[in-house]
């Protein structure tokens, strides 16, 4: 690994709202589990539900399993109230805690790789904190600017509500929805997100509507459905970060964090795979390995034969009766379902009360 992190990392809070996963797993009673690796936020809170007994976690980025791992060290090492001051989570936010974060660090059980990396990250960045530093984070904190221009003050109401109907009646009915459909149709497009993030390999969008409409339409069921205090999601788009603690991910709840703590202590070793998925997961020393894949949206940047045929693809890593679930953005893979059964409506149930919003979800069962 080269010592310049910035360059490399996607994600390092992440993109998902785990705890939806967390009620699908517990729902399927899955014992083994493969997931996109991300930043470790995506899958370690799985951990929660007593029946995994097998967690793997892959991604092509070296980066972003080394963080992963560190994430895993930290679940090890650490109390829950150190694991939030080493990522600035709420409360401890608006405090400088480097000496403190420096002191955790020189704690943690890892490899010399991961050690030597970290060492020189935390070096660049004078040792604060991980967890806005990757692309995903950095490209909604700078569009986090346009709206604090554009909204001023009137961009706080919308976080001090307590019960979502009186957020959905604010919303809907005096938030500035002149200014707001501005900022979505202005940032809501390929070539911003092209420039800020995906460098020309942007989804090419096949869900009808534009991407104006797409990104309302999202927004919309988020805030009539779920309090912006509790999404981090909201949050990052609004502030840039999560400012009070009722937006803390599921990663950084209390009761979450033991149970993960403890099943990395007595019960899961995590495999840590490096690749591209659809080749390491085809083969044969996967062979009926897993019962849940949860592939994040890595489908959608599909195209061609890797699309078509995705499922069949993934078909022999997955035992009988496992599930694959996709996190479908502006693009539903086009793909052959033959030999397994969409079990989508099943926990359609939880959908709406997602915490990010932009994401479509599909769900396969392996007959």
């Amino acid at each position: 690994m080269t010592q310049k992190y910035f360059s490399q990392l996607n994600y390092t809070l992440g993109n998902e709202d785990t705890a939806i996963d967390i009620e699908i797993v517990r729902r399927l009673k899955s014992e083994s589990i493969f997931n996109v690796a991300g930043c470790g936020s995506r899958s370690f809170p799985l951990l929660a539900n007593d029946s995994i007994k097998h967690l793997s976690m892959g991604d092509v980025s070296p980066y972003q399993l080394a963080l992963c791992r560190l994430r895993e060290a930290l679940y090890k090492e650490c109390n829950f109230q150190e694991f939030l001051l080493f990522f600035d989570f709420p409360p401890y936010h608006g405090q400088d805690n480097r000496r403190k974060r420096k002191e955790i660090f020189t704690r943690l059980i890892l490899n010399e790789s991961d050690r030597s990396f970290f060492r020189g990250l935390f070096n660049e960045i004078n040792w604060g904190s991980l967890l806005y530093l990757g692309k995903w984070e950095k490209t909604f904190q700078k569009l986090s600017l346009a709206l604090q221009t554009l909204l001023g003050k009137e961009k706080e109401t919308l976080f001090n509500f307590d019960y979502v109907d009186e957020q959905r009646n604010y919303f809907f009915n005096r938030f500035p929805q002149k200014k707001w459909k501005a900022l979505l149709f202005v940032l809501g497009n390929k070539s911003v997100f092209n420039a800020l993030l995906y460098k020309g390999d942007f989804i090419k969008k096949n869900v009808p509507g534009t991407h104006f409409q797409y990104y309302k339409e999202s927004f919309e069921n988020l805030f009539a459905n779920n309090l912006a205090r509790e999404s981090f999601f909201a949050h990052l788009c609004f502030f840039g970060k999560i400012i009070h603690s009722d937006g803390n991910p599921i990663e950084a709840v209390e009761e979450n964090f033991l149970k993960v703590k403890e099943s990395l202590q007595s019960v899961v070793k995590p495999n840590y795979i490096e690749g591209n998925l659809l080749e390491k997961l085809s083969e044969d020393f996967y062979t009926e390995s897993f019962d849940y894949l949860g592939l994040s949206d890595v489908p959608s940047y599909l195209s061609g034969p890797d699309e078509k045929n995705l499922l069949n693809n993934l078909n022999q890593c997955l035992k009988k009766g496992g599930v694959i679930c996709l996190r479908n953005y502006l693009r539903v893979p086009e793909t052959k379902t033959g030999g397994f059964e969409d079990i989508t409506g099943e926990f359609s149930d939880l959908f709406l009360y997602e915490k990010v919003g932009v994401y479509r979800f599909q769900l396969f069962k392996k007959i």
